[in-house]
């Protein structure tokens, strides 16, 4: 196995990281240049958009032709020149800032010019990829020649050869590179927000430039020191300096933005934007010295607190004024003020009432106390008072504009404000806390070096014994004996429940109760769950089952151990060692961005579009595969793939925020059901998610399990059998029309029933509120199409396209062997999920519409890796099935489809032909 293993810091890992950011370094880039040469020549073709897809479209072509170039021998030096153009995209412009801005600034020119003069796409396209390969080629000729030019540019505006290299692309040469023209053109018209942050990054880059003209004279070189470590150290600034770093990056803006506004004169609005940054730089350091002020006391956090309102502030104003304008319903500023005013006096007369009453008064202090406290809240909780002001706001705009009313809109409010409120105060106790956090940091240093590392792991890991519930007092006498194995089996029921792991023995009947994974738990009563145990938990987890330890497992009846189980487990122990485990932020970070993208096009089209299919169809499927692609990562999160596991108690939030927030189920239920499922995968009419009659029936076993239906196993009636000899038939349509409906249906029983009959109070509420965030927000989004037709239209469109979700994740465990309690004890835990599992055989570019379900085999068997390492393990457990002989299936995806119908007609034959 070892040849297949990946180093850590190795070239693979190191290469997908450095083409993924050069990717979005490209994307920019290219989308910036598009959007200067668009606004360069207003009254030419082609506009923004298709601009911008023609050269990604030339881009592609570029591409293409640098492969071909590397198939021919005699070629292969220029074709790897073109290719190490896309590769070594960041580097390029960070080693060669003045040749690729050269290079890429001739190109953008070239196709906009061939389109402007032709209207063809293909000769447009040619004509880009001709001069991408000439300059490139002839600015790889002339590198040193451009390399020496920027040497004699930097050290002409007084830069060292440092900060030549740190600096890079943001140097004076790029000043010199895009210069007025090209900013004045690009500036022309301010229309949007994107072009707002351009003008503000001019107006810093001439600040820079200033600072750097005030650093060359000797007796001004102090000023140009401390307005260039304004920007330089920015970061270290906000977290010395934090309200003088808000103050003066407050003034710098506002000068910019309102000389701009006001006098539609870039140059002067640059102007004043340099003078003002200067006078405030200076002007803060002169006051911090006459306080003697050497750092500020941050205690408050007061960073925190400025992004979030700003952030608040800003979405506010796009919500109640942007899209409602976009949408053809504006409101009034005094419309708003009114509303605001009137709901925060609103909410006061409430709190006062409240108060008023006994069983409510402290309803009511909680109340008064988020208004009262306005500043406090905001300092030390930041998270919590963003999500009760955001969401009340979303809601508020939501009702608005599907009423109409301003009145239905403030009662919408005046309900949701205190249930939000409510809802963090009593049940979300996991709320992040600033002094709580920094106390936890500062106990954190003062411990040993081995407890502050595996606490520092994670803010929500279970390194602290101070989270773990204490453990239940031990049943037996305290006295450690020897079990045999008859004597461990006969402690197999909820009252009276014994584990054996590893050869020891856990009473565990007391904390089975509040197990966190839910009752699988009891499916292993008085038997041995050591694998099904190393898979489901962190390592670190075993440290708490000394709590519950009651003996060991006397030697004579030590189960052997099958040679492929060591192996898997070996293999296991090396995934952990090595690092496998570690999830990579930013692969995740931009699967959310796949999500928010998709969901965001759905809304946009809603919006402009004018097409009744385009409207309908096309936005509902672009919704239905964002939440496909968003319950991918809920699935990642709930399994702890993205996070450390939070602590017991805790609600996993967010696999709660994308699974009940976004893609509308009950994480609960899926916490409950899916535990179980990977635990006793296809076991027949025992697995939750694969227990399918009376529509459909998957083996035969399902009619003989005596344990479940009683004796005789499952009954069978006319009915029945002509819903399953359908089942090859219905099977596809069924998942596609009906499966999400079934989940939403379940989902709100299931926390109904945690609510009433279970008395998981926090957990039912908690799943009842996402759910209905969920369906907030999904009633608003249809509100905004014009009629009931269109919105028919759009939800089966988004629905089938979520359905898509419902076949992946079945095709991976039908047409499969399927065993009951005795076989899966038997196999063992390796064999069996080999058994019951399949990998889909697909492409690299579908892996991210399969969301890792393709790897069904490695996930079963490391149910807690990240999704980016599936593939990297896969060779490694394909290896150790052909040193055991052990089947290892992966089939195409057609393949898999073909054969799971094929079986599900031979089982509907069976059934038709059974008393035959």
């Amino acid at each position: 196995m070892g040849k297949h293993a990946t180093k850590r810091d190795g070239s693979p890992v190191a290469g997908i990281r450095r083409d993924l950011k050069g990717s979005l370094f490209a994307v920019t880039a290219l989308t910036s240049v598009a959007y200067v040469a668009s606004n360069s020549f207003p009254q030419s073709n082609p506009p923004l958009l298709e601009l911008t897809g023609l050269i990604f479209l030339t881009f592609a072509v570029f591409v293409m032709f640098g492969l071909m170039l590397l198939k021919w021998e005699k070629t292969m030096h220029l074709g790897n020149i073109l290719i190490s153009r896309n590769i070594d995209f960041v580097e390029n412009w960070e080693k060669e800032t003045l040749r690729s801005s050269t290079e890429v600034v001739v190109w953008i020119s070239v196709i906009n010019s061939s389109f402007h003069v032709t209207e063809r796409l293909d000769f447009s396209v040619v004509m880009g990829t001709l001069s991408a390969c000439l300059v490139v080629f002839l600015g790889d000729y002339m590198t040193p020649a451009s390399k020496q030019l920027q040497k004699h540019l930097r050290t002409l505006f007084g830069e060292s050869e440092k900060e030549s290299i740190s600096l890079a692309s943001s140097s004076s040469v790029m000043v010199i590179i895009y210069g007025y023209g090209a900013l004045t053109a690009m500036l022309t018209n301010v229309k949007d927000i994107f072009t707002g942050f351009l003008i503000a990054a001019l107006a810093g880059v001439s600040l820079l430039f200033a600072a750097k003209v005030i650093h060359i004279l000797p007796f001004t070189r102090r000023c140009g020191e401390i307005i260039q470590n304004r920007v330089y150290g920015a970061s270290e600034n906000w977290i010395e300096y934090p309200m003088r770093s808000a103050a003066e990056l407050s003034i710098f803006l506002g000068v910019t933005g309102f000389t701009y506004a006001t006098k539609s004169d870039l140059m002067l609005a640059i102007r004043a934007a340099t003078i003002s940054g200067i006078l405030v730089c200076l002007g803060g350091e002169l006051c911090s010295r006459v306080t003697d002020l050497r750092k500020e006391n941050n205690s408050v956090k007061f960073v925190p607190t400025v992004v979030v309102v700003y952030a608040i502030v800003f979405t506010c104003h796009y919500i109640f004024t942007d899209i409602p304008t976009l949408a053809g319903r504006p409101i009034s500023f005094f419309e708003q003020v009114s509303v605001s005013v009137v709901a925060a006096l609103s909410y006061f007369i409430i709190g006062k009432i409240f108060m008023a009453i006994e069983f409510t008064s402290k309803l009511g202090e909680v109340i008064q106390s988020r208004l009262l406290s306005t500043k406090h809240n905001w300092e030390v909780h930041p998270v919590r008072s963003s999500v009760e002001v955001g969401t009340t706001n979303v809601v508020a705009w939501a009702v608005w504009y599907s009423t109409g009313s301003i009145c239905v809109t403030l009662g919408m409010t005046l309900f949701w404000g205190p249930m939000m409120i409510l809802f963090n105060e009593f049940v979300n106790t996991s709320e992040y806390d600033i002094a709580q956090s920094e106390a936890e940091s500062v106990d954190v240093s003062s411990t040993k070096p081995q407890e502050a590392s595996s606490s520092s792991s994670s803010s929500s890991s279970f390194s602290s014994p101070s989270t773990i519930p204490a453990p239940p007092k031990p049943r037996s006498t305290g006295v450690k004996k020897l079990f045999s194995l008859d004597e461990v089996r006969q402690h197999s029921s909820p009252s009276d429940m014994f584990l054996l792991i590893e050869n020891e023995v856990y009473d565990v009947t007391e904390f089975a109760k509040t197990h966190p994974g839910g009752t699988i738990i009891y499916k292993y009563g008085g038997k041995d769950a050591s694998d099904q145990f190393r898979a489901f938990h962190r390592p670190r987890v075993a440290g708490y089952l000394k709590k519950f330890h009651v003996g060991s497992l006397d030697p004579k009846d030590a189960p052997e151990v099958d040679p492929a189980t060591q192996d898997y487990r070996n293999l296991r122990s090396k995934l952990w060692k090595e690092g496998y485990f570690k999830a990579n932020p930013t692969f995740y970070n931009l699967k959310h961005c796949v999500w928010v993208a998709l969901v965001a096009l759905s809304v946009l089209t809603i919006l402009t579009a004018t097409n009744f299919y385009v409207q309908t169809l096309f936005g509902g499927a672009c919704l239905g595969i964002g939440w496909q692609q968003a319950a991918f990562l809920a699935h990642d999160a709930a399994h702890h793939g993205i996070r450390e596991p939070p602590p017991v108690g805790r609600t996993n939030w967010l696999a709660w925020l994308l699974g009940s927030v976004v893609f509308g189920i009950s994480t609960n239920m899926w916490n409950e059901e899916h535990s179980m499922h990977h635990a006793i995968t296809v076991r027949p009419r025992e697995d939750p998610q694969f227990n399918y009659l009376p529509i459909w029936l998957i083996d035969m076993k399902e009619l003989s399990n005596e344990k479940v239906d009683g004796k005789g196993g499952y009954k069978l009636n006319p009915f029945i059998r002509f819903l399953v000899s359908l089942q090859h038939f219905t099977f596809v349509p069924l998942i596609l029309i009906i499966g999400r409906v079934n989940l939403h249906l379940i989902s709100v029983g299931f926390e109904l029933k945690n609510i009433f009959l279970s008395r998981k109070v926090k957990e039912g509420l908690t799943g009842i509120l996402g759910m209905a965030i969920y369906w907030t927000w999904h009633l608003s989004l249809l509100s905004l199409l014009p009629d009931r037709a269109s919105r028919v239209w759009f939800s089966v469109a988004s629905h089938l396209s979520a359905g898509i979700l419902h076949i992946q994740l079945l095709l991976s465990h039908l047409n499969v062997e399927t065993m009951d309690e005795s076989e899966e004890d038997s196999a063992g835990f390796f064999k069996f999920q080999m058994s019951v599992s399949r990998n889909i055989d697909v492409h690299w570019s579908e892996n991210w519409f399969h969301g890792g379900l393709e790897y069904q085999i490695e996930h079963h068997l490391f149910p807690q890796l990240p999704r980016h390492e599936l593939g990297n393990v896969k060779p490694m457990v394909r290896e150790l099935c052909e040193k055991h002989g052990v089947l290892y299936r992966n089939d195409k995806f057609t393949d898999a489809m073909k054969g799971v119908l094929g079986n599900m007609r031979e089982l509907a034959w069976a059934i038709v032909s059974l008393d035959q």
